[in-house]
C-alpha cells in the first residue's frame, strides 16, 4: 500500500507544483461547514498539501459566508484555490453556484478548482457552467477520474487535469489498532446521492453496526468561524482582516479534524467497512481496513477506484449491499469471540 500511495502523492505533485508555486499566498473557497466526513478529509488533505508547499492561506469561506469584499481585500493577485470533492455540478446547487460566482467575480487571478468529480443531470446547467469558465482565461479544472477528465475535455475549453484526490495527502493511523466492537461498519448514505437500498433484515447474520456519518454534535470551533466571519462582514472592525481571516482558518481547520476523527472512529469500530461513501473507501484503504462497496446514483466510486485504485487488494465492488455483506461475511475472520453485537 505504501508503494502505492507514494504513487497517488507524486502524481497530486505532478499536476498542483505547477499550478500553485512554492511559497505563494492564495485563497482556498467552499469550506466544508457540513458534518459530512470526507469533505472535511479532503480539506485536511488539501491543507496538507499547502502546508508541504508553504503557500499562506489568506483567506477561506464557506458558501454561506462568502463576502466578495472580503475576498478581493486578501487576495490582491494571488491564486484562488477551490474546494474540491464531488459537487461541481448541479447535484448540489449551492457549492456550485458559489465556485462560478468567484469565478465571475475574479476573471482576473489564477483560479484552480482541486479535484472534482463533475455530474450534470440538467444540460441547462451545464451549458451555464460552460458559459462561466469560457470567460475566464486562467482556470485550472483539475479532476479526479477518467470520467470526469472526458467531460471536461468535451465540453470546456479551460486546461484540465487528471490528479487523485486530496484526501490521500492524510497521514492515518491504521485502523486495525482500535478497539473492534463489531465485525462489521456498514456506512450506508442517506443523501441525494444514495443507489442502492438496505432492505430489512440486512447485517442480521453478522456482529454489525450501521449508520451514516451527516450527523454530527455541534463542533467546538463553531463560535470563533463563525464569529470572525461576521466581523469580516462588517467592513469597518477594528480588528485588522488578516487576524480574522486567521482565526476563521484556525477553526475551521479543527473542525474538519474534529469531523475526521469522528469518521475515523465509526470506521474504525469493525473490521471490515462496507459503503456506498467514496471516502469510507479512501480512509478505510488508508487505515489498513478491508471495503466491500456498491456505487452511487453516478457510479463516482467505481470511477475513481477504475481510475486509481483499481486491483488494489482489499477493495471489493459489489452489486448490493446484500452481496456486499454476504462477501463480507465469508471473508470475515473474527479477532475475537468475546465480541459483543452492537446494533443500531
Amino acid at each position: 500500500m505504501k508503494h502505492k500511495l507514494d504513487k497517488l502523492r507524486a502524481q497530486i505533485n505532478h499536476v498542483l507544483d505547477p499550478l500553485i508555486p512554492a511559497n505563494s499566498s492564495c485563497v482556498l473557497i467552499d469550506f466544508p461547514h457540513h458534518g459530512n466526513v470526507g469533505d472535511s478529509a479532503i480539506w485536511l488533505g488539501e491543507i496538507a498539501y499547502l502546508k508541504s508547499r508553504k503557500c499562506k492561506i489568506k483567506y477561506i469561506c464557506d458558501w454561506n459566508n462568502y463576502n466578495q469584499a472580503a475576498l478581493k481585500s486578501a487576495v490582491g493577485k494571488n491564486i484562488i484555490l477551490l474546494h474540491g470533492g464531488g459537487n461541481f455540478g448541479d447535484l448540489y446547487p449551492t457549492h456550485q453556484k458559489l465556485k462560478e460566482k468567484v469565478i465571475s467575480n475574479f476573471p482576473d487571478n489564477r483560479v484552480v478548482q482541486f479535484p472534482q468529480s463533475i455530474h450534470f443531470a440538467d444540460e441547462v446547467n451545464l451549458a451555464k457552467s460552460q458559459a462561466c469558465l469560457s470567460l475566464h482565461k486562467d482556470f485550472h479544472f483539475v479532476v479526479r477520474d477518467t470520467t470526469s477528465l472526458k467531460l471536461a475535455q468535451q465540453h470546456y475549453d479551460n486546461p484540465t487535469y487528471l490528479c487523485p484526490d486530496m484526501a490521500l495527502m492524510l497521514d492515518l493511523k491504521p485502523l486495525k489498532s482500535q478497539l473492534k466492537t463489531s465485525e462489521v461498519v456498514i456506512l450506508s448514505r442517506t443523501d441525494e446521492e444514495k443507489a442502492a437500498h438496505l432492505t430489512a433484515g440486512t447485517g442480521a447474520q453478522l456482529n454489525s453496526v450501521m449508520m451514516d456519518w451527516l450527523d454530527e454534535p455541534e463542533p467546538k470551533h463553531q463560535w470563533p468561524y463563525d464569529w470572525s466571519h461576521r466581523r469580516l462582514g462588517w467592513g469597518s472592525s477594528r480588528i485588522p482582516p488578516f487576524i480574522l481571516n486567521k482565526l476563521a482558518l484556525g477553526a475551521a481547520n479543527a473542525m474538519a479534524r474534529q469531523r475526521l476523527a469522528r469518521g475515523l472512529d465509526i470506521l474504525g469500530q469493525g473490521n471490515v467497512v462496507v459503503t456506498d461513501r467514496l471516502h469510507a473507501i479512501i480512509l478505510s484503504w488508508l487505515g489498513g481496513t478491508p471495503v466491500f462497496f456498491v456505487d452511487n446514483n453516478y457510479n463516482k466510486l467505481s470511477n475513481f477506484i477504475n481510475t486509481w485504485l483499481k486491483d488494489s487488494p482489499g477493495l471489493v465492488r459489489c452489486a448490493s449491499f446484500e452481496d456486499a455483506l454476504e462477501q463480507a461475511r465469508m471473508e470475515y475472520r473474527p479477532a475475537s469471540p468475546a465480541m459483543t453485537s452492537n446494533p443500531v
